[in-house]
């Protein structure tokens, strides 16, 4: 019988992304909800137990800041202005991690804010 797991230390539900020497931890039930791409990593049998992946540094503070916030609410903030550059970071983010799968998905909600900016 397989056994499912999200880690050999069960006691460790965050899962740490490092960027540019910063560590961010988010909370892997989240990130299986919004990615393909964790949601294998963490719901799959492995002897991997590492509980972090490193380099999100090609993206820009605020592409970082966008994406962070989308993760825990779904949501792009109000406030943020949506422009070209960081719509094409967050589109190479969105198919490395495999997050088109949701809805609303982070890219159909990037173009929407774009869009109503302009």
């Amino acid at each position: 019988m397989k056994k499912i797991y999200l880690n050999e230390n069960e006691n460790e539900k965050d899962f740490i992304i490092e960027r540019k020497e910063k560590q961010y931890k988010f909370p892997k039930l989240i990130l299986i909800m919004r990615s393909e791409l964790y949601r294998g990593m963490f719901l799959s049998v492995t002897n991997d137990t590492s509980n972090k992946v490193t380099d999100y540094s090609e993206l820009s503070n605020k592409s970082f800041q966008i994406f962070e916030y989308w993760i825990y609410s779904n949501q792009i903030k109000d406030e943020i202005q949506i422009t070209q550059e960081i719509i094409e970071e967050l589109e190479r983010g969105i198919d490395y991690f495999q997050l088109n799968q949701t809805n609303p998905n982070l890219f159909d909600l990037l173009i929407n804010k774009f869009n109503n900016q302009n």
